[in-house]
């Protein structure tokens, strides 16, 4: 481990390592006060899932990549920008 690169790549590795843990712990505790100030709130299971499918499928709509980042297959050629060539 003799360069700054090396000594950064396993800095980072450890602190992932060391504080996935702490993540977990603190997004359980998260989705304990979500259900929590759903019980709360009174509503029913079936409304809580029906609220919860309608947010999923707006978050994949709207932070969809967008069209132009697409690329075709591999040794696929769009025809849109080909330039023809000059007859002869």
């Amino acid at each position: 481990m003799s360069s700054l690169r090396t000594w950064v790549a396993w800095s980072v590795i450890a602190a992932v390592l060391l504080g996935s843990p702490v993540l977990a712990f603190l997004m359980i505790i998260a989705a304990e006060m979500v259900i929590d100030l759903l019980m709360e709130a009174g509503t029913t299971a079936v409304c809580t899932i029906a609220v919860g499918a309608v947010g999923w499928l707006l978050v994949r709509r709207f932070w969809r990549p967008s069209d132009s980042a697409a690329q075709a297959g591999p040794g696929v050629v769009s025809d849109e920008t080909a330039i023809a060539a000059r007859p002869v």
